[in-house]
């Protein structure tokens, strides 16, 4: 085995973490293999399994034969694309595209040890964000130079992804849109994509590759709250719960009748299903702000803010195209963030326990950083702050001495 294969071979463990118990014991296995030797159409076929570019990028690390025994790095996603239609707008602006990825870092050598959630994206001149997980502003640094962050020698997993489309025309109304906003190749990248968004009014926009504008779905019982990807299909769903899927046709198939109660409605791809949360909000919290400005900095405002009072799980029963509720999820951990939301088991994460929500809520906003976290645990059917919750705690902030970053705040 040539030695750039030897020494690169941890590359390929993201693909056999699951069978092993421990690093080591991957570290071990892969020591005694020849990874340079596999036949090259296997290879091939292992790459077009692989869908994170990460971990594409990695698997193409590994040895010469690797790399040219798989399929080539993903093409660049699209970066802009009009903005919605606007009978009020002299001119024209642009909508553009970003991606961020969510990872789960593991330090190197350390047991017990304490993993790392973030979030990276960059900015439009390329230099590399750091992103409260569930947060979609950029965490602040002390130091005027680019983020360095080396991945190459830590255990690293591609959690999850989401995008965010950014009017380029600062004076533009679309500047105030900030809506999720799902992407999806369509089978084959060479079929083109599709992105799909909750308009301003609460009716679903469509693109699709090809097409010259937005479209507009005028169908629209109550307002939609969330959509996702799940299994290659565009989801939806509305402020009742009503649940479909959104068709390039423009179609819109039922795949779940309405849950009421609750006030905010998200989606959850977990475990190979999907899951939706129903979160109940009260409104008769007064929140106070100190002065927004140097003339009135001793003065304090209160503003009636939104506080989550509890959760209710459902997961979707295709079949019987209905939701059904959960009184437990087990050892997974639910994340509800401002522009995606995503599972992890505790295990995974390295906590005490999983079976419970993590979310944004305005009344635990007690610094940036912590982002106005709270935690719904589902055993005891109440709402806590995330400082209650020590191992959930230390996977945000601040990074772990072994990951070397310094200089942020």
């Amino acid at each position: 085995m040539d030695h750039s294969c030897a020494s690169s071979c941890r590359a390929f463990s993201f693909l056999t973490t699951k069978h092993f118990r421990s690093w080591s014991e991957i570290r071990k296995a892969a020591a005694m293999a020849d990874w340079s030797e596999l036949p090259k159409e296997l290879l091939r076929l292992i790459s077009e399994l692989i869908d994170s570019p990460f971990y594409l990028l990695r698997f193409r690390s590994v040895c010469s034969s690797w790399r040219s025994s798989s399929s080539p790095l993903p093409t660049h996603l699209p970066l802009k694309f009009p903005t919605f239609p606007s009978a009020t707008a002299a001119t024209p602006s642009i909508f553009s595209l970003s991606k961020r990825t969510l990872f789960l870092i593991n330090p190197p050598h350390q047991t017990p040890h304490r993993s790392w959630l973030i979030k990276i994206g960059q900015d439009t001149h390329g230099h590399t964000l750091l992103f409260h997980p569930l947060s979609r502003f950029p965490i602040k640094s002390n130091s005027n130079s680019n983020l360095i962050l080396n991945l190459i020698d830590l255990p690293v997993f591609d959690i999850e992804h989401e995008f965010i489309l950014a009017d380029t025309c600062p004076t533009s109304l679309n500047a105030l849109y900030m809506e999720k906003v799902v992407f999806s190749w369509l089978g084959s990248r060479k079929d083109g994509f599709a992105l799909l968004t909750i308009h301003i009014s609460g009716r679903l926009a469509l693109f699709r590759s090809g097409h010259p504008d937005w479209t507009i779905i005028p169908d629209m019982l109550t307002p939609y709250d969330d959509v996702c990807v799940h299994k290659g299909s565009l989801f939806a769903v509305d402020s009742t719960g009503r649940t479909v899927i959104v068709g390039l046709d423009l179609s819109l198939t039922p795949v779940a009748d309405p849950v009421f109660g609750g006030d905010k409605k998200f989606l959850v791809a977990c475990e190979g299903g999907l899951f939706l949360v129903d979160k109940y909000l009260s409104s008769d919290y007064l929140c106070e702000l100190g002065g927004f400005d140097d003339d009135d900095e001793d003065e304090i405002y209160e503003l009636g803010c939104e506080r989550a009072v509890r959760f209710e799980v459902y997961r979707l029963e295709e079949m019987e195209r209905r939701w059904v509720e959960v009184g437990s999820l087990g050892d997974r951990v639910l994340f509800l963030g401002d522009d995606c939301a995503f599972s992890a088991s505790a295990s995974d994460l390295g906590i005490d326990g999983g079976d419970c929500v993590v979310f944004r809520d305005d009344t635990f906003n007690v610094n940036a950083l912590e982002s106005g976290l709270g935690v719904f645990h589902l055993d005891k059917g109440r709402i806590s702050p995330l400082s209650d919750y020590p191992s959930i705690s230390k996977l945000f902030w601040p990074p772990p001495d072994w990951v070397g970053l310094h200089g942020l705040h």
